[in-house]
């Protein structure tokens, strides 16, 4: 049942970009320090983090399969903007992150406010060409 409603988000697509997403920024950022790594880590966020809240979503509503995929797009788009606009915002989540980071691998999470970086918004469209090629 749980598998069902939210396939969109258990897919090799999906595990494939969060586990680059998480090599990235807790390896290859430090190693490799440069522009490639940062793109990279708001770039996997905007393809994985839509399909995320469409599987919350999935398990907290009866929402359709398309509503919820939108609603992520449109939650991940707003949270996505704030913290690569608004250095209050970004500090906040940073702090947040940092609880659940500093006790799994022992380091803060660091955002860095650029809004440079919405350039990967339309990725989001590849999100929910996914969750679309999945369905059928």
């Amino acid at each position: 049942m749980y598998m069902r409603r939210s396939s969109e988000f258990y897919n090799w697509f999906v595990m494939a970009a969060i586990a680059l997403f998480v090599a990235n920024n807790w390896w290859l950022k430090f190693e490799y320090h440069n522009w490639i790594t940062g793109k990279l880590s708001d770039l996997l966020f905007c393809f994985f983090f839509p399909l995320y809240i469409s599987a919350v979503l999935g398990f907290i509503t009866n929402w359709s399969r398309d509503m919820r995929i939108y609603s992520g797009v449109v939650l991940t788009s707003v949270l996505f903007v704030s913290m690569k606009t608004s250095m209050t915002f970004s500090t906040y989540v940073s702090d947040i992150f940092s609880i659940f980071t500093e006790a799994v691998v022992g380091q803060s999470s660091i955002n860095i406010v650029d809004s440079t970086d919405l350039i990967v918004l339309p990725v989001m469209i590849c999100s929910v060409l996914v969750a679309l090629k999945i369905r059928s």
